[in-house]
């Protein structure tokens, strides 16, 4: 997230004393800051991120299995550890800040829909190996790309194992170095993300005063970023046009070929949000500091943490009852959908401007959204 600093020269009358080093400046409250972020690092985005190397490993054995032996049951076991890396995906994609945002992770990772021609001209183009990204690229790499190879090739798995024969298909050694490419770029990415985090976990956690470019500050603003814009907008207002028409936009949904996902990838998202709201560890065995702890500690706050509460159990209840299938969704009853985005709406307004408020920190990214 860019920020663009102002120098402004100020009289400093009842300040006791001043500094020109952020990191000196601690906020108002005598909430010990710090206590989130070693939780956060600790017990979230380390285990999340230990759990996502595993995820994206078996699938990269997996697509090696398939390409040195195309066969039904290995395109199986290539679409379930697909899957399950998607899912564990939710999980880290909010942590889009350092590495991670210098390299455009979330870009790379999952830009959905992906786009078709680009990934079919890249095959025929012979291309083995994708480098840094690229505008150019966007819409041909990771999980989307990765689904349309494995799903949208054809009408069912016969058709997509014909790609990949040698016997049926002249371009078969084309569309496996592809494959391969798009996984090894999923990986060289992840572990850049997971090295700096890796080696960086006191420069992080130390982070603690109340500035623009704190680490608290940084990654509360990455948290709201993500559940409104990635996952209230992408998920859910996009492919159900409640922001235009209100005609239903079924090719804009996250997992477009294999559909029966989509339920299950917002939900482990909007897990990742509460889980960083409350302080809930990864494995889910614990509970540590979270944003909730800092409003506990705040005065005045007992009313807007009950609506956050009870707004994070109506986002949940209003989840579970949409179809696992959002093109069935979409096609059968779009309000369920619009039920959920305003849901998120109210949420997005008790946390980006009330919370924040309350913390005395300010939001570093732009919307026009009217929130």
């Amino acid at each position: 997230m860019k920020n663009i600093l102002f120098k402004i020269t100020v009289l400093c009358l009842t300040i006791s004393s001043c500094s020109t080093s952020d990191e000196n400046i601690t906020s108002s409250d005598n909430f010990d800051r710090k206590l989130i972020l070693e939780n956060t690092y600790d017990n979230i985005i380390v285990p999340a991120f230990n759990d996502f190397e595993n995820k994206l490993q078996a699938l990269e054995n997996d697509a090696t299995n398939f390409s040195n032996n195309v066969s039904h049951n290995n395109l199986e076991n290539l679409r379930k550890s697909w899957e399950d890396a998607y899912i564990s995906w939710q999980s880290v994609a909010m942590f889009n800040l350092r590495k991670a945002e210098e390299i455009f992770y979330a870009d790379i990772m999952n830009t959905y829909p992906c786009n078709e021609s680009l990934i079919e001209s890249n095959i025929q183009d012979s291309i083995y190996e994708i480098t840094s990204f690229s505008i150019n690229n966007l819409g041909s790499t990771g999980f989307p790309a990765f689904g349309y190879l494995i799903y949208g090739l054809g009408g069912d798995s016969n058709n997509v194992l014909s790609y990949y024969d040698h016997v049926i298909s002249n371009d078969a050694d084309k569309y496996k170095a592809y494959l391969k490419a798009l996984i090894n770029n999923m990986t060289y990415n992840t572990n850049q993300v997971i090295n700096d985090w890796t080696n960086n976990r006191d420069a992080f956690v130390y982070s603690s005063g109340n500035t623009s470019t704190s680490s608290l500050n940084l990654i509360i603003n990455d948290f709201l970023q993500y559940f409104e814009k990635r996952v209230r907008e992408a998920k859910i207002a996009t492919p159900s046009s409640i922001r235009g028409d209100l005609v239903p936009k079924p090719n804009q949904i996250e997992s477009l070929y294999k559909a029966d996902i989509n339920k299950t990838l917002l939900e482990s998202a909007f897990s990742s949000v509460e889980r960083f709201y409350y302080g809930y560890s990864y494995s889910g065995l614990s509970n540590g500091t979270g944003l909730e702890d800092y409003l506990i500690a705040l005065e005045n706050t007992d009313d807007l943490r009950n609506e956050i509460d009870n707004q994070i159990d109506d986002v949940n209840q209003k989840i579970s009852l949409l179809d696992n299938n959002f093109i069935l969704q979409l096609e059968n009853n779009p309000q369920a959908m619009w039920d959920v985005f305003y849901s998120m709406q109210n949420l997005v307004t008790y946390t980006k401007s009330d919370m924040l408020s309350k913390f005395n920190i300010s939001s570093d990214y732009m919307d026009n959204d009217g929130d």
